[in-house]
């Protein structure tokens, strides 16, 4: 025989359980708040500004390149962190099998305190993940070559034989994690 007062607690139980059960759902939903980076820095520029500076030797072209080339971007640093300050440079290659299309490219980065290399893969877009000196990702950085300068002769010059060499110029968002 069972009594009112116990299937009322029993019914209680369940809609305090199913309600939580919602609420932890919801949550999950939610899921956890986006990285952010600690600091940012604006690199050759901006987007309707760019100032920076790169260049590539040998040019890379529609054929994947037999090997590496030489590859250099050069720029100011600016923002609100004392790290935005002087010059950055961007010193290494562009490796065998880039082309226009595709291109990936690694090396030394000089001028930004706590980041020591480089490597990104990319086009017109141009994200790089940056590096210190034990490895560890310490944050990433976004080129934009895609300005008015060069799309004038970005098309035609990957067609030629000595292909896209610069100088061309860029912006970026450097973002640091730490």
């Amino acid at each position: 025989m069972q009594l009112a007062g116990s299937r009322f607690d029993h019914r209680r139980l369940a809609v305090v359980g199913i309600l939580a059960g919602l609420l932890a759902i919801a949550i999950a939903a939610g899921g956890a708040a986006p990285a952010r980076a600690a600091t940012s820095c604006s690199w050759g520029g901006t987007a309707l500004a760019p100032t920076g500076w790169l260049t590539i030797d040998p040019g890379v072209t529609a054929t994947p390149m037999p090997e590496p080339g030489v590859f250099v971007a050069t720029g100011q640093l600016a923002g609100d962190d004392p790290r935005c300050r002087g010059e950055m440079k961007f010193v290494g290659q562009v490796d065998a099998g880039s082309t226009c299309a595709l291109s990936s490219f690694e090396g030394q980065v000089k001028g930004l305190p706590g980041v020591a290399r480089f490597w990104g893969k990319g086009n017109l877009l141009v994200p790089s993940q940056l590096y210190d000196k034990a490895g560890n990702l310490v944050g990433i950085e976004n080129a934009n070559i895609n300005t008015q300068y060069n799309s004038s002769h970005f098309s035609t010059a990957c067609a030629m034989p000595e292909g896209f060499a610069g100088p061309a110029n860029f912006s970026s968002v450097v973002e640091l994690y730490k």
